[in-house]
């Protein structure tokens, strides 16, 4: 039972933060959520904090397995596509709000997230290099540059509230993924 009101308390927790963002949810407002009490949610959680940065590490821990389970093969082209497609649905689970919360009130959350983010797009780094030697990829590309644009887009990308502009953050997350594969593609006759 420990571990199915945990899970509950972290599903309910992660529901409301990315619905209200971490600094308008509180405790209280997990425990309502759920039929339970404060003093239930404190059995399981020291906090606010503990809460978030648990909500964060099950996002990263789900991130992590999609690229450690990658492996290049014949075509780094669509292996990377396959890769960004596996993450996106992760990333659009984690919303705008909730993610500049993070970067304000939770500094050392949003450094591991950074860390995790960068450490595991070595992968996507090293594809296109296979691809560069498989001829797929434009030489003139430099790896590492590709990855880090890509990346900060992504990132800047999770920030925006794209509905404004009358687009879904899937909408931008396929185009992304579009155009630094048109971008890095060497184009065939």
């Amino acid at each position: 039972m420990t571990d199915i009101n945990r899970q509950r308390i972290l599903e309910a927790a992660s529901e409301l933060f990315n619905t209200r963002g971490y600094k308008s949810v509180t405790i209280h407002d997990i425990a309502e959520a759920l039929g339970m009490s404060k003093k239930t949610i404190y059995q399981y959680y020291s906090g606010k904090e503990e809460l978030a940065s648990s909500v964060v590490e099950a996002f990263m821990g789900r991130v992590a397995e999609k690229f450690d389970q990658f492996a290049p093969g014949q075509d780094p082209i669509s292996d990377i596509r396959a890769l960004f497609e596996q993450i996106k649905m992760e990333v659009s689970r984690i919303s705008p709000l909730f993610q500049d919360d993070i970067r304000k009130f939770l500094p050392q959350v949003h450094q591991r997230l950074r860390e995790m983010r960068t450490e595991k797009f070595k992968k996507v780094e090293e594809c296109i290099r296979a691809g560069q030697r498989l001829g797929q990829v434009k030489d003139t590309i430099d790896p590492r540059l590709a990855t880090i644009v890509f990346l900060e887009a992504l990132q800047g990308f999770s920030r925006s509230d794209l509905s404004r502009q009358g687009f879904t953050k899937f909408q931008a997350l396929d185009a992304l993924i579009d155009i630094f594969i048109s971008g890095i593609a060497k184009q065939t006759p």
